[in-house]
């Protein structure tokens, strides 16, 4: 209900904020959808998994606009009633809620809206807004993978110069996989007793972001910074009375920048950032993320009409890695102090792009593991399309960040109806 009234409030509040509100210009549009994921690897499911399937939704979402004449205010709604058939749970997804108001070099959203920031295909440097990560695991389309923040953006936008800032008052994690549908690399799956500690809604707590971007003769430059928390959690074993796990969400600055632009015939893409954890500096604490450095770049480039390949190189390197390695308890598989992941995309259109054929392949030769994502998907009239794909993991280790979910892969649909 709560959801609901946000809809409505963020529609009211459009209302009042347009001069003319009578002739204000109001449109209603969405889509039906259907969404499964099927388990093809054959394991061996403990009690209250879902195992065979992995996916079963059903969803209707509805998206109201509202804008003003003159394009100065504005107001959308987006919202999904949705039927989890694994859960046998209905609810209401609120998606997006939010009011734009413009100026002449000015512009501010408030409300529930999905940010992001960075170059990377489904590598994330720079973007620390949350995301859902159950969705991708588990076939859901590409659009489900970011989340809404509630937050206010703010944007000033002096000639070829661009800055905005985001302040999210109410932290907000990412969606992390759960035994009731996945599998994931558990140091202490014996122990049940589990608890999750979330950052205080306070002022010292609120999540801060900003990126000053401008054209530089053929590239667009760019540079970011952020104050929050990691959208993971880091877990600590409490022995005080019984043994439980405590899951909590450190500290975390970013910094960082990014380039695009042509190169050849292609576009070429450079991104960095470092991870400062601000709870753990020197890298002592074993429950907490050691600080990073992360980078990417890739290239984007379109050989003939209709075929799209995108190559993609991403490393990440842990501070403080002897310290790390000191500190970390008895048992626990050690990480690579450099990790490395190679990416190709392949995008194939035919059929008067009615037919999409595509192929992601994620590899890290540090890690020796990989995800491969397989799909083609057709339009079957301008308003229905269907979707085929696959989502498969290997690796040689079960803790790595693609091999822990090796029992995962499996075969999704999707069919998608819009109006």
């Amino acid at each position: 209900m709560r959801s609901v009234l946000r809809v409505w409030l963020a529609a009211g509040l459009a209302v009042v904020a347009v001069p003319e509100a009578a002739t204000a210009q109001a449109s209603l549009h969405g889509f039906v959808q259907v969404n499964f994921d099927f388990r093809a690897t054959g394991a061996d499911c403990p009690a209250g998994m879902a195992c065979d399937v992995m996916r079963s939704d059903q969803r209707l979402q509805l998206k109201f606009d509202l804008a003003s004449p003159d394009g100065r205010a504005a107001a959308v709604a987006r919202a999904d009633l949705f039927h989890d058939g694994i859960l046998d749970e209905v609810g209401i997804d609120l998606r997006e809620a939010y009011l734009d108001l413009a100026a002449r070099r000015l512009s501010a959203r408030f409300g529930r809206q999905v940010v992001t920031w960075g170059l990377g295909d489904l590598v994330f440097i720079n973007d620390v807004f949350p995301k859902d990560w159950v969705a991708l695991l588990t076939g859901a389309p590409l659009e489900y993978l970011k989340l809404g923040s509630d937050a206010l953006k703010v944007g000033f936008y002096p000639g070829s110069l661009g800055a905005e800032a985001v302040i999210v008052p109410v932290f907000s994690p990412d969606q992390a996989p759960g035994p009731d549908r996945l599998f994931f690399f558990d140091p202490l799956p014996a122990l049940a007793d589990r608890v999750t500690e979330r950052p205080t809604a306070e002022f010292g707590h609120m999540q801060a972001a900003g990126r000053v971007y401008a054209r530089v003769g053929r590239y667009e430059v760019a540079g970011y910074g952020s104050r929050g928390f990691f959208g993971m959690p880091g877990a600590r074993l409490e022995r005080s009375r019984l043994p439980r796990i405590i899951y909590f969400y450190p500290r975390l600055n970013t910094y960082g920048g990014s380039l695009q632009g042509p190169l050849r015939a292609g576009v070429f893409s450079l991104e960095g950032g470092y991870y400062d954890s601000r709870d753990d500096r020197s890298g002592t604490d074993p429950s907490v993320e050691n600080s990073q450095v992360r980078w990417l770049a890739a290239y984007q480039v379109q050989p003939r009409e209709d075929l799209t390949l995108s190559f993609q190189y991403y490393a990440e390197r842990v501070a403080h890695y002897r310290a790390y390695l000191d500190t970390l308890p008895l048992g626990l598989p050690a990480r690579d102090r450099s990790r490395q992941v190679v990416s190709v995309r392949v995008t194939q259109f035919q059929r008067h792009q009615t037919l999409r054929i595509g192929m992601l392949l994620m590899v890290s030769p540090t890690d020796r593991d990989l995800y491969a994502n397989p799909s083609i998907r057709y339009n079957v009239t301008d308003e229905l399309w269907v979707e085929l794909g696959s989502n498969i993991f290997w690796g040689e280790n079960p803790h790595t960040f693609f091999g822990q979910f090796q029992k995962n892969s499996g075969v999704f649909l999707v069919a998608r109806y819009g109006f």
